[in-house]
């Protein structure tokens, strides 16, 4: 009991503390539970949202919503892909729905201003969570996108809603479900909605790695990564092997994924080989403050992409590389500096791209080469591959 309070106040704090953890741990009790009759890849979609729909309160239609409690957005579970059919003057929202082995995708979408006209989508993935961070899904970069005034989706990580341990899994998901094939179909189905002809595909870190993997598929696309990791092999220990125990790697190991999946975990995988990419444009920001990236990072995928280490223009102009200073260490990215390096990417992408045309959906490659003239080089990266990263 607290100093001054009554045994009245007593037993209404405990019953909200009750309310509280019931409202926090039903959900996640019904999910083990629900999977026997809906299936794994639908119950935590499911059950989780429906519980807190019923804290969430109603709408004039007497329909529950979830509002997300950070973003203050609704929250629309959808039951398939295709069941994202978005118009021009949809609300600002955040959408849910399951891709496969359990995996949950999150991703908010806004349209650009009607004042406005723009001929861009913005598409953004995040950086890993903080260690306290308890959000199912978490969305950035989002004030600087909204001031962008363009349409806009950002994206969740699903790999993270399969462990509550996970703060940085890289949108890895598992074997068996890539989560760039369901986040396409979101983007070409928003590219349609909008009738934008441009992609900036951004992200920090973690999300720049996403960024460039993802903008692969695209031809009319620049990813513009902020101090990304490139080589997560490379990466410092234990993170990547935290993340594939995690996350249903456990029945793979490093000669099997760097066998099957190498362009998951490695940009240079994707760019050395002309059938993994559409020739999209890289504007990669680097703040050589960071001397850890910069080193185990961008030099090591410079060097195997056949560049020297100081070039600002990499493969007739498909990469830049901007090497501002903006602090020690891998810290977060001035906006001032986000904005500009923003700008001069989509300033290349319009001049190279002067007269877009329609694309057609990605189709994934059967097979894995590497250009004769840089396996040389890939041997020497590949054998820098941490031990801790090797086993998991």
């Amino acid at each position: 009991m607290l100093k001054d309070e009554t045994p009245e106040q007593l037993m209404r704090r405990w019953q909200r503390r009750l309310f509280h953890n019931v409202r926090q741990n039903l959900p996640d009790l019904l999910v083990t539970i629900f999977p026997r009759f809906v299936g794994e890849a639908q119950a935590t979609s499911l059950v989780k949202t429906k519980m807190l729909e019923y804290w969430s309160g109603s709408t004039s239609r007497g329909v529950f919503v979830l509002f997300h409690p950070l973003y203050k957005l609704p929250i629309r579970p959808l039951g398939s892909l295709d069941a994202f059919q978005p118009g021009s003057n949809d609300p600002e929202s955040i959408y849910t729905v399951g891709i496969g082995d359990r995996m949950e995708l999150g991703f908010l979408a806004g349209h650009c201003d009607h004042n406005r006209k723009s001929d861009v989508l913005r598409v953004g993935f995040h950086a890993a969570k903080g260690r306290r961070d308890e959000r199912i899904h978490m969305f950035t970069p989002l004030a600087m996108t909204r001031e962008s005034g363009d349409s806009y989706l950002l994206f969740s990580d699903p790999t993270l809603t399969l462990s509550k341990k996970s703060i940085l899994t890289w949108y890895l998901g598992t074997p068996d479900v890539n989560p760039d094939d369901a986040i396409e179909r979101i983007v070409r189905r928003m590219l349609e909605a909008t009738g934008a002809k441009y992609l900036l595909i951004e992200g920090s870190s973690a999300g720049g790695f996403m960024s460039m993997r993802f903008a692969s598929r695209f031809h009319n696309a620049v990813a513009v990564p902020k101090m990304p990791q490139t080589d997560l092999f490379r990466y410092r220990t234990p993170w990547l092997s935290e993340a594939l125990r995690e996350s249903g790697w456990s029945g793979e190991n490093y000669e099997s994924v760097m066998s099957n999946h190498p362009q998951r975990f490695r940009i240079a995988d994707i760019y050395n080989n002309r059938e993994w990419h559409r020739n999209n444009i890289v504007h990669y920001v680097q703040n050589i403050g960071d001397t850890t990236h910069v080193e185990d990072q961008l030099k090591p995928l410079l060097y195997e992409l056949g560049a020297a280490q100081e070039s600002f223009s990499v493969r007739r102009g498909q990469f830049s590389i901007s090497r501002p200073f903006t602090g020690a260490g891998h810290v977060a990215m001035p906006k001032a500096y986000w904005i500009a390096e923003n700008q001069f990417a989509l300033n290349r992408l319009r001049r190279m791209r002067p007269e877009p045309t329609l694309e057609t959906k990605w189709q994934v490659p059967t097979q894995h080469t590497v250009d004769p003239t840089l396996v040389s080089r890939r041997i020497e990266n590949l054998a820098l591959h941490l031990d801790g990263n090797r086993s998991w």
